[in-house]
């Protein structure tokens, strides 16, 4: 039985199409497998090589500084190192022997300017006035505490009583030895 093409068209016709939304409500996805994957490394060594190097970095800076500055542990406390000396700068203020007598209670002397390194530190600190170890003996000049005598330069006078130097901004002063100023102690380290 064959339909007519009359009833096919008229089918065709009347066909409705009918429409329909599904709604679904929060139902769990279904998760795809996930591979394992190592843990990352990488950050954990960056990090302990920037630590590594940072310690490192110190260390170094510490030692260079150290090295550079010459402070040792044989320095007193409150003395500055320098190329192998230790010095110390008074606070206070006495005459020449008494501030002589002071270096020595310490285990040093009054500072003795052996070469140009000492003397271009001491040019640099621009000190006001000091005491150091060097005094007029009317019979052989200007001698250092260490008994060399002093050549090198003036010390600038202005009157035949003024037998002690001090050393001042950059330049060696006669003055009378009862003066009262600061001195500097100097001593090697060991």
């Amino acid at each position: 039985m064959e339909a007519s093409r009359s009833e096919i068209s008229a089918a065709e016709d009347s066909e409705e199409v009918t429409y329909t939304s599904v709604k679904f409500s929060h139902l769990p996805r279904a998760k795809a497998p996930q591979k394992k994957r190592a843990p990352c490394l990488w950050s954990a060594v960056l990090k302990g090589l920037a630590v590594g190097f940072g310690t490192l970095s110190i260390s170094l800076a510490i030692a260079l500084i150290w090295k550079m500055s010459d402070c040792h542990q044989y320095c007193p406390q409150q003395w500055v190192a320098y190329r192998g000396s230790c010095y110390s700068f008074s606070t206070e203020k006495k005459d020449w022997n008494s501030s002589r007598e002071s270096c020595r209670a310490q285990g040093a002397h009054l500072l003795v300017i052996s070469d140009t390194w000492e003397m271009d530190l001491f040019k640099r600190i621009q000190a006001e006035c000091f005491w150091i170890g060097l005094r007029n003996s009317t019979s052989s000049g200007w001698i250092w505490e260490d008994g060399s005598t002093f050549n090198d330069a003036k010390v600038h006078s202005n009157s035949p009583v003024q037998n002690c130097a001090v050393l001042m901004k950059d330049q060696f002063r006669a003055s009378s030895c009862e003066v009262w100023a600061p001195w500097i102690c100097e001593k090697t380290l060991r």
